[in-house]
């Protein structure tokens, strides 16, 4: 068990919800965040928690939240522009550290620049340990595990039922402008290469209808090939759009040739952000409702499928609150930046989802 847990964005939607799912497990965590008087609020309102006042932009205040034992949870969105500071602050320390980031530029900053000094230090970083994308890794590892030795490729699918604009959060909201604009990868020929948003587009069986989805970039695409040798492939895809699949493809095209002129891309982002600033959210300490469902399928070097895997249950925040309080719990193995896989084993890291609410359907 950590000395202590630290959840850094505690006054943030997400950074909430994980806060009071600790605490109703009989964890007393250490509220982190930019507003003094909304962490006293908050810290107040959980019953009289420790509360300490950090902020992204001054990075000696949030390396100050932890040692070497601790347990670091980032919740501060966009990662792109705060997530940098609480991923330093845990190589630095040595201690094991979890977000719920969905951005791909930062996931591939986290493994390719953070990695080896990580390794170094000692420290455990998890990045993504969300919905997106902890639950694609582990229903993509048990259809690998499924399929056996002759498995080559592996594609994911995500999809949220009863979801709108309004079940998303602010910081969510403000993050898919930056994954829309952003830098996308993949895992192909064995190795990481860049790609463009929504470049391929494929059908899964969800909910017993086929349900096309776009291909983004996601952590399965470092952590499964870290967990499973033999892989040459990965993909993974966000499903829910229905006909905006193949438009979205289309303008993904359009937009990178756009985002080359000089200023197009901040420019953008500027302008998504305010958008999206407009649109309401679910209320504090509450989820949305909706119902998650990822389908896996893995492959063989012909393109056979070898074994196809569903999970599904609850809403994207609800499972992230549950998992990631099961997550900050468990001792992790090894260190560097590291897949939910490698970090728990497949056994524990599906239990762990059970009891968060997903779990595999026929």
């Amino acid at each position: 068990m950590a000395d202590r847990i630290v959840v850094f964005g505690a006054t943030g939607y997400t950074g909430e919800l994980i806060a009071s799912r600790l605490v109703a497990q009989g964890v007393r965590p250490v509220l982190a965040g930019r507003s003094e008087h909304r962490l006293a609020e908050l810290a107040e309102r959980l019953g009289g928690l420790e509360h300490a006042r950090a902020d992204a932009l001054r990075q000696n205040t949030v390396f100050d939240l932890v040692g070497p034992e601790d347990v670091l949870i980032s919740t501060v969105g966009p990662f792109g522009k705060w997530g940098l500071p609480a991923a330093r602050a845990a190589v630095a320390a040595g201690c094991t550290y979890l977000d719920t980031t969905g951005e791909p530029e930062f996931m591939r900053r986290l493994f390719d620049e953070l990695d080896e000094p990580a390794r170094r230090s000692g420290a455990r970083l998890i990045p993504a340990f969300a919905y997106e994308f902890a639950a694609g890794t582990l229903a993509g590892a048990l259809a690998l595990a499924e399929a056996g030795a002759g498995a080559v490729r592996v594609d994911v699918g995500y999809y949220a039922f009863g979801a709108g604009p309004g079940s998303l959060s602010a910081g969510t909201r403000e993050s898919l402008v930056g994954i829309t604009l952003g830098d996308h990868f993949a895992f192909r020929g064995g190795r990481i290469v860049r790609v463009r948003a929504a470049e391929r587009v494929r059908s899964f069986t969800a909910r017993g209808q086929d349900r096309e989805a776009v291909s983004i970039g996601g952590v399965e695409h470092y952590a499964l090939p870290e967990a499973f040798a033999a892989l040459h492939e990965v993909n993974v895809y966000l499903g829910g759009l229905g006909p905006l699949s193949r438009a979205l493809q289309a303008g993904s095209l359009v937009g990178s040739v756009v985002q080359r002129l000089p200023l197009a891309r901040p420019t953008m982002r500027f302008w998504g952000e305010r958008a999206v600033s407009l649109v309401g959210g679910p209320d504090a300490g509450t989820t949305p409702g909706m119902e998650s469902w990822i389908a896996a399928e893995a492959f063989d070097a012909s393109g056979s499928v070898l074994a196809t895997v569903n999970l599904a249950g609850t809403d994207a925040y609800d499972f992230t609150a549950s998992l990631m309080a099961w997550g900050a719990q468990r001792a992790v193995d090894g260190a560097g930046v590291l897949g939910p896989v490698t970090a728990f084993g497949l056994e524990a890291l599906e239990s762990g989802a059970a009891a968060a609410g997903l779990t595999r359907v026929p």
